[in-house]
C-alpha cells in the first residue's frame, strides 16, 4: 500500500469558478509549476511539458461533484494518478490534492513532492484571487 498525503487550500472564489479554471488544460501553466511548464494540444489529447520531458494529462470527466481527478502518463508508459476535489464553503471554497509515495521514493523526496504540491495550490489561490 502506498503513503499518501492529502494538501488543501483555501480558496477565496466560489468553488464552480475554481473547478472551471483548473479542469481547463491551458490553465495548468499558471498554477501546476511542479509538472508544467508548457501546454499543447494534439488532436483531442492534451500535452504538458516539464523538466522530467513530456507528459500527456487527462482529467476525469466533468462532474457535479468537483471531482478534478488528473492522471499523467509520461513517455514511458507509467501512469500517476493524482486525487483533487473542489469542496464548496459558502463563497468560498477548499481545494485538496493527494499525493502518493511510490515505492522508489524515499522519505525526503516524497516530502520534496508534497512541499511542491502545496506550492502549487498556492499559486492557484494567488492566481484566482487576483482575477
Amino acid at each position: 500500500m502506498f503513503e499518501a498525503r492529502t494538501i488543501g487550500m483555501m480558496i477565496n472564489k466560489k468553488s464552480s469558478d475554481v473547478y472551471g479554471f483548473v479542469r481547463e488544460p491551458m490553465n495548468l501553466a499558471a498554477w501546476a509549476n511542479s509538472f508544467c511548464v508548457s501546454v499543447a494540444q494534439k488532436k483531442k489529447d492534451w500535452y504538458v511539458e516539464s523538466g522530467d520531458g513530456t507528459a500527456r494529462v487527462q482529467f476525469e470527466t466533468e462532474n457535479s461533484y468537483g471531482v478534478l481527478d488528473f492522471t499523467l502518463r509520461l513517455v514511458n508508459g507509467e501512469e500517476l494518478y493524482y486525487p483533487m476535489r473542489v469542496v464548496p464553503h459558502k463563497d468560498r471554497c477548499e481545494v485538496m490534492l493527494t499525493i502518493f509515495r511510490l515505492p522508489e521514493v524515499s522519505e525526503e523526496n516524497f516530502l520534496l513532492d508534497g512541499a511542491m504540491a502545496a506550492n502549487d495550490l498556492r499559486q492557484l489561490k494567488e492566481t484566482l484571487e487576483s482575477i
